[in-house]
């Protein structure tokens, strides 16, 4: 598996399978610039780029005695000598515009109840925060992911000990597939030497999954073997994902427009593997969600194979929370057992619904 794209249907919620994308990739790592996978980032040159960006047109040295500090700490940021931990860097993008706790519930699309409890820039919210990402993914998998000790990960995670910038970089990153995500609430990753073509790939593909939904479900058909070529794959590939074969040929167009499919030998293969995260745009996003809700209620209706369900019931409204973040758990959960899925042999949809009747949501009331 190369890549997926995931819309989750609860409210203001988008969750990518990020794990199904990179379980599926090897790894390699780059110590001093912070662990690198393929397609990836550099995360210390990242983090340099990032402090630059914030440093302005300021000296070093001005910068650093405007910090605080005595020496020229900011020059030896940049050198890559010595690094901020995540909570001092964070502190520092708060104090230059709007506050991290605003960017915190605009990234995971609510207000988390940790933030009742720690400063979100602190090394306690940094290690809530990271916890949040980390769900019930165990801390053998992130430490191998990100190439860190079990450790390592443990006290990040308890907080007792905190992770310097690069670090944070890459723990987001392989936690959410959504780093750049992350840093675009507060920089414009175009101005972010490393990252801006990676970023501009992201928006292009992203711009195409609004526009040919279908696109997904051929790209992860793709990643099934199959000797077909020319217009027997065409047929394969509509059998497997149930559409007409001229809805195939449009996906495949439109992704090879984005670099994720090629052709070789009359044949489409995978092409650049992208996380696509669709939440930047809620209205289209809407429109996806509602797009893959239909697909699974018409399969409903046919009567196909699948499991569809409901229940209605009658809770508090902390224990109505408690469901949702436990409604999280599970995808999580399944999250998992898909990036471990070998060898691909199907194309599965997973639609969830979780609401409060009422009017208005009473769960997530004052």
């Amino acid at each position: 598996m190369r890549g997926s794209h995931v819309a989750w249907p609860w409210p203001s919620i988008d969750v990518h399978l990020w794990l199904y994308w990179f379980m599926k990739s090897t790894a390699s790592l780059h110590l001093r610039s912070g662990p690198r996978k393929p397609h990836a980032f550099r995360y210390g040159t990242l983090a340099v780029e990032l402090l630059r960006l914030l440093r302005g047109r300021r000296s070093c040295a001005e910068f650093s005695r405007r910090l605080g500090y005595r020496s020229n700490v900011a020059h030896r940021w940049e050198a890559q000598r010595c690094w901020p931990t995540a909570a001092r860097y964070l502190a520092l993008v708060g104090r230059s515009g709007r506050s991290w706790s605003e960017y915190v519930v605009t990234f995971l699309g609510r207000r988390p109840d940790w933030l009742d409890a720690h400063a979100p820039e602190s090394p306690e919210g940094v290690a809530a925060f990271l916890r949040q990402l980390a769900g019930k993914v165990a801390i053998g998998t992130i430490s191998e992911m990100g190439g860190f000790s079990r450790y390592q990960v443990s006290r990040w995670l308890s907080g007792g000990t905190q992770p310097n910038l690069p670090e944070f970089l890459c723990l987001v990153d392989v936690m959410s597939r959504r780093l750049l995500d992350l840093l675009a609430l507060f920089a414009d990753p175009a101005r972010l030497p490393s990252v801006a073509a990676r970023w501009q790939q992201i928006d292009v593909a992203r711009k195409a999954a609004y526009q040919m939904p279908w696109s997904h479900a051929v790209l992860r058909a793709l990643e099934i073997e199959a000797p077909q070529r020319g217009a027997e794959q065409l047929s394969w590939l509509s059998q497997r994902v149930g559409i007409p074969v001229e809805v195939v040929r449009e996906c495949l167009a439109v992704l090879r427009a984005t670099g994720q499919v090629r052709e070789h030998r009359s044949r489409h293969v995978l092409g650049e593997s992208l996380p696509v995260v669709t939440a930047q745009d809620v209205s289209r996003a809407r429109d996806v969600k509602v797009m893959w809700t239909r697909t699974a209620l018409e399969r409903l209706e046919q009567g196909k194979p699948g499991n569809f369900g409901y229940s209605l019931f009658a809770a508090s409204r902390s224990d109505l929370r408690r469901l949702r973040e436990l409604h999280l758990e599970y995808v999580r959960a399944m999250q998992a057992i898909v990036a471990a899925s070998t060898p691909n042999e199907c194309v599965g949809l997973f639609c969830a619904q979780f609401v409060d009747l009422a009017a208005s949501d009473n769960a997530l009331a004052e």
